[in-house]
């Protein structure tokens, strides 16, 4: 189904203000367990997809692929059909891990961001009406807001005080000496025969 790009722009536009003060819907699922998708059913626990959420996000967003896109249109050698080749290239299989409801492809269990998956489609289907970078740009500025606004609540959402408490730093020798006890013991254990 063809679209225009500034109408999908605007159906991401809206979701950008839908979610700046308010916590979506797909933030709050997750930070309580709830994936109907089912990922994190494996091991019953789900510590690892809101992991999962921040780091594909911050990577398909603001710190990887945001910069190579914005790099990429300021290059001269770089058309806009390599742009729109790259964009399908990148995200594709992505979105549809992070939010294909319907499963059809999908390599795993969905991870509650059907939005995702939803603007990547619409994005490419409105190709056919972008002919030059500044249209573009345009779009893309709206598609990297979205996700670097989802990586943020994800990041901000995330229990980082379990981490600090699962994982305390050597603060003193007492601390690095239970440290050596706990490997001589696993020495001992490992090397005992059996």
């Amino acid at each position: 189904m063809a679209r225009n790009w500034v109408d999908v722009k605007n159906e991401i536009e809206m979701e950008l203000d839908a979610i700046w003060y308010h916590e979506p819907i797909e933030v709050t699922l997750s930070k309580k367990g709830i994936f109907p998708g089912g990922a994190g059913k494996l091991h019953n626990n789900y510590f690892g997809n809101l992991f999962f959420q921040i780091s594909e996000l911050q990577g398909l967003g603001p710190y990887i692929i945001e910069p190579l896109f914005y790099q990429s249109l300021a290059d001269d050698t770089f058309t806009v059909e390599h742009l729109k080749k790259m964009f399908i290239f990148t995200y594709y299989r992505k979105c549809k891990l992070l939010g294909d409801e319907d499963g059809e492809g999908c390599p795993a269990a969905w991870f509650n961001l059907p939005k995702a998956w939803k603007f990547y489609n619409h994005v490419v289907e409105s190709f056919d009406s972008i002919d030059n970078k500044t249209d573009f740009k345009d779009l893309m500025w709206s598609w990297f807001a979205y996700l670097t606004r989802m990586y943020r609540w994800f990041h901000t959402v995330f229990p980082w005080e379990v981490c600090g408490q699962l994982m305390p730093c050597i603060s003193s020798v007492a601390d690095a000496e239970k440290i050596v006890e706990l490997a001589k013991q696993a020495d001992v254990v490992l090397h005992a025969d059996i």
